[in-house]
């Protein structure tokens, strides 16, 4: 045995009655009391020892055995086990109290919550002293002749019975408290401070009663909730559980919840450290990426108790697209709504409806659908938020901004806001209501994670459009689910118009027909509860799949199968398409790409969406081009926005800035103005 080196020998030869031999000074060397090893390193002693075993003929065999050993995690050098004499609060005696404390606390997740259980479940006495040069002083004094010990309570004790009367503002740590001494109550010699510290965790855990009056100690411990990484099982949870019951002498914890985080790592899953040069810097990741970037990614990265490794190739990624969405949606949503003079005051949502100026009108279906969506987001995200499941409502949020709004909402509504025609000016103040709620909701949800974001958003959108909101977005109140709004009957419909829509789409690959082509006809040959779902919201099926007219049908037709058709299915819905495009689809094709080739330049031009332009002048066209889109030249102004469009075989038809493009493999000149 060497009960002085390691815990297990310690306490197998406290069972046996065997004394504690551990002959070393402060430096790991051997001490007088081990003989012909007096003075010699630890480490440097092994083959000594072999020798004088070998001398006395005790030497049996030399052998290596590979096993774990504990290192310096610094200089990672092999530590040695020393048994020393330390100060200890025998914590093991309240243990059950500790036990039934820590059990009524929230912790969230059942991996900390057994981990934290656990540790406690061994009820080991704590050591509070500590053996440094700074520190908390020991506030224990012993007599130099007798080793009578006194603890001193206070700093008032401290100043009565002190032989020397140090003045009242004097210096409590070292060297200064270690000046003070006292008489020895019963020898009468000198009382000298005992060369300790406290354990620094024992400063932790004392933090509350140490910070507070014993009034505002009352009035906020137990705190609501705290959080750390997952190392503080041993630390500061411990220690603030600890004390607060041998304070109180109650199996209460001084926290209701205590949430234990996963610590963070390199993008390679390392723990991060100058020595590996894998450190990343604050101050310099912020010079780079913004805070609410970086706060994003770290929340939807991974759940809050797992270890994360943080890579930043990442942060420019997704992370990046779901912001940007959301600001650019708000941008899109401002300069429509400016365009037309929207005001908030004058359109406000009740329930499924739409309040304007005091007459109810109902919305559309693709409003209500998704309104329905966001009463479910609100409702979802905070029930996560409140559960500390932040990844898993991060993903609520990425996927209503992502999904709900940018690619499908926004879409089916998006032709009916370029247009200004009077007579459809009160359906696009109603679309701007819509998304003004939707937004500013989303806004509010979004404010906890990316608070600088969503400040400014707030600033210069919403108030923008209502002076009279809060002056911050941090005086707005948390977004609660309307039921009202909820049609989860609504809900199943669009999933399956979503469902065959996706379906009509990888027809069109298969056949390598774009999307933007309008074809003739599609069949769809399902149950009849999805072709009613189909039949009731037709004309938005008809929209999204850009198609002119569908068939319904239990079964696929007979004469569906020739070379124009392509399908594509799923489970028991099958989709048939038409590839036959006539002269009229011909065009309206061309129309429909020329027109995303002028949107792209206007994007590139800086111009804005509610920019409306003179003219458009295409050019180097063939005459079968140009016959083919003479009859959409009106609908492709509007689309484009712009009052008329001019089509050109060649550029010396006009005096104009040329910017290059591509149709079909061939070169096509573009002018806006």
């Amino acid at each position: 045995l060497s009960p002085g080196n390691g815990e297990e020998d310690f306490w197998a030869a406290q069972k046996r009655g065997i004394p504690i031999f551990a002959p070393f000074d402060d430096e790991v060397k051997f001490t007088r009391d081990a003989g012909v090893f007096n003075g010699v390193f630890a480490r440097d002693v092994d083959y000594l020892v072999v020798e004088e075993l070998r001398n006395r003929n005790a030497f049996i065999a030399l052998k290596k055995v590979k096993h774990e050993y504990p290192t310096c995690w610094r200089s990672h050098h092999r530590l040695v086990w020393l048994a020393r004499k330390e100060y200890f609060l025998r914590t093991d005696r309240i243990n059950s109290k500790v036990l039934e404390a820590a059990e009524k606390v929230e912790y969230y997740f059942e991996e900390p919550k057994n981990r934290f259980i656990s540790f406690l479940k061994e009820g080991k006495p704590w050591c509070i002293s500590r053996e440094r040069v700074w520190g908390t002083p020991l506030p224990i004094w012993s007599c130099e002749q007798c080793g009578h010990k006194r603890l001193v309570a206070s700093k008032a004790e401290l100043l009565k019975d002190a032989l020397e009367k140090p003045p009242e503002n004097f210096e409590l740590h070292k060297p200064w408290v270690d000046r003070i001494t006292f008489r020895c109550e019963k020898c009468g010699g000198i009382m000298r401070r005992e060369d300790y510290v406290l354990d620094t965790w024992h400063n932790s855990g004392a933090s509350p009663y140490a910070r507070f009056t014993d009034e505002d100690f009352a009035k906020f411990v137990p705190t609501d909730f705290l959080t750390e990484g997952i190392d503080q099982t041993r630390g500061w949870a411990n220690s603030l559980l600890l004390e607060y019951v041998i304070l109180t002498g109650k199996a209460e914890a001084p926290y209701r919840a205590f949430l234990f985080q996963g610590l963070t790592q390199d993008a390679k899953g390392r723990k991060m450290s100058k020595s590996l040069g894998n450190v990343v810097e604050t101050s310099k990741l912020l010079e780079r990426y913004s805070a609410d970037l970086c706060r994003f990614y770290m929340m939807r990265k991974c759940s809050p108790i797992d270890f994360m490794n943080f890579d930043l190739q990442e942060l420019s990624k997704r992370p990046y697209q779901v912001l940007s969405t959301l600001y650019h949606l708000s941008r899109f949503f401002l300069q429509n709504a400016l365009f037309d003079e929207f005001t908030p005051e004058r359109y406000r949502l009740v329930g499924d409806k739409i309040l304007i100026d005091r007459v109810l009108a109902p919305l559309q279906p693709a409003d209500r659908w998704m309104l329905s969506k966001l009463q479910e987001a609100i409702a979802e995200y905070t029930l996560k938020l409140e559960r500390c499941e932040f990844n898993a409502a991060m993903a609520i949020l990425e996927n209503f901004v992502i999904e709900t709004l940018s690619r499908l909402y926004v879409p089916m509504i998006r032709k009916e806001l370029w247009t200004d025609d009077p007579e459809t000016l009160e359906r696009r103040q109603t679309i701007y209501a819509v998304l003004h709620y939707a937004l500013k909701t989303v806004t509010l949800l979004f404010n906890p994670v990316a608070p600088h974001l969503s400040e400014a958003l707030h600033q210069k959108v919403y108030r923008k459009l209502d002076a009279k909101l809060p002056e911050s977005i941090n005086f707005e109140c948390w977004p609660e689910p309307d039921e009202k709004m909820r049609d989860k009957t609504l809900e199943e419909e669009f999933e399956t118009l979503f469902k065959c829509a996706s379906l009509v789409y990888a027809a069109r690959q298969q056949a390598k027909l774009k999307r933007r082509w309008p074809l003739g006809k599609v069949i769809v040959a399902a149950p009849e509860k999805i072709t009613s779902a189909l039949r009731k919201h037709e004309a938005l099926f008809l929209e999204l799949v850009n198609v002119k007219a569908a068939e319904y049908a239990s079964h696929i037709p007979e004469y569906a199968g020739g070379e124009n058709w392509v399908s594509a299915s799923e489970n028991d819905i099958h989709v048939l398409v038409n590839g036959q495009r006539d002269d009229r689809l011909l065009g309206e094709g061309i129309m429909r790409d020329l027109a995303r080739r002028v949107q792209a330049l206007r994007k590139e031009l800086g111009y804005q969406p509610t920019d409306i332009l003179d003219a458009a002048h295409i050019s180097e066209l063939d005459d079968e081009s140009i016959q083919l889109l003479k009859p959409y030249l009106a609908e492709m102004a509007e689309l484009v926005r712009t009052k008329k469009v001019y089509l050109h075989h060649s550029r010396s038809e006009a005096q104009a800035e040329w910017h290059e493009s591509e149709l079909d493999g061939k070169r096509i000149y573009i002018n806006i103005h």
